[in-house]
């Protein structure tokens, strides 16, 4: 057999090899909720091979002793690169409700890969869109040109948060419409990175169900680690395209920290006193609907 001969052989069982590969089914996922409950903690984070950030919410103490029930609340970043072998995993969760806070340039980017039939419904909440507000466009500009020019990311994000419970509190409510109406049947959602939008929706349902604010702000940081890790490619491109000052604007951006979130709760107490205020005046919530979340969601 000759050196070309042999070369075509290797390359032809390389292929075999590859398309054997992508045939192999991967391991399930390991859903917290059917663990015992003394594994279910460190299997929070479910290892999806295409979503990224995405956890449960189970688990957290609230205020009367309680904790918040495993497998109903979810949380993630967008499933527009969800593998075959994800989609099987999320119908294994069996959700009532998919609340997508992304704006419609988001969606038309990068739309989400879902089963079909679905099985679930799909509820579209944009959030930071260019009908609402500026925010949202502002970000993607930046991304796009590269210009961090006098930009200060940590100031960008604490205003962007405080706007959550003054500009988009209708998007809000109707989230937590969503989660009452599922009855404590599961509920995912997600933004872009499964860190802001997404991040404070499950900062106010987790206070509204009475989880110490300290908690809420610690499930709040376990975001950072996940999103920049999602976002290692743009970063990357960003440090060769733009160089490194730009990639470090763009790697706060794409992070969290605890000061963004203390600012929304900050401007929510500004303008409504205090959070129950908040809950009554601004998401419309009565007792009857705070009890029922209660209900469902705590054990």
């Amino acid at each position: 057999m000759n050196k070309k001969t042999l070369l075509w052989s290797s390359l032809a069982a390389l292929l075999v090899v590859v398309t054997l590969i992508q045939f192999i089914p991967a391991e399930p996922v390991l859903i917290p909720a059917r663990l015992p409950a003394e594994q279910r903690e460190a299997h929070r984070v479910l290892p999806f091979e295409g979503i990224h950030n995405f956890r449960d919410l189970g688990g957290y103490p609230t205020l009367d002793g309680r904790h918040t029930r495993w497998g109903v609340l979810y949380r993630s970043g967008h499933l527009a690169e969800a593998s075959r072998s994800d989609l099987t995993n999320l119908e294994r969760l069996q959700l009532n409700t998919l609340v997508d806070f992304r704006s419609g340039a988001e969606k038309a980017e990068e739309p989400d890969r879902l089963p079909e039939p679905a099985g679930f419904q799909v509820l579209e909440i944009p959030t930071l869109d260019g009908g609402d507000n500026s925010v949202g466009d502002e970000i993607l500009s930046l991304i796009e040109t590269g210009d961090f020019d006098g930009f200060d990311p940590d100031t960008f994000m604490i205003e962007a948060n405080r706007q959550f419970p003054s500009t988009f509190n209708s998007q809000y409510r109707q989230f937590m419409q969503a989660v009452i109406a599922a009855d404590g049947a599961p509920v995912l959602w997600h933004c872009s990175a499964g860190k802001d939008r997404a991040g404070f929706a499950a900062a106010i349902l987790l206070r509204a169900l009475g989880v110490p604010e300290k908690v809420v702000l610690d499930d709040y940081m376990l975001s950072r680690e996940y999103s920049l890790a999602a976002r290692k490619k743009e970063l990357l491109l960003m440090r060769l395209l733009k160089g490194e000052e730009a990639a470090s604007k763009l790697a706060v951006l794409m992070g969290v920290e605890r000061t963004w979130l203390e600012a929304a709760f900050e401007e929510i107490d500004q303008q409504y006193g205090n959070f129950d205020g908040y809950l009554r005046e601004a998401l419309e919530l009565s007792a009857a609907d705070i009890a029922a979340l209660k209900t469902a969601l705590l054990e």
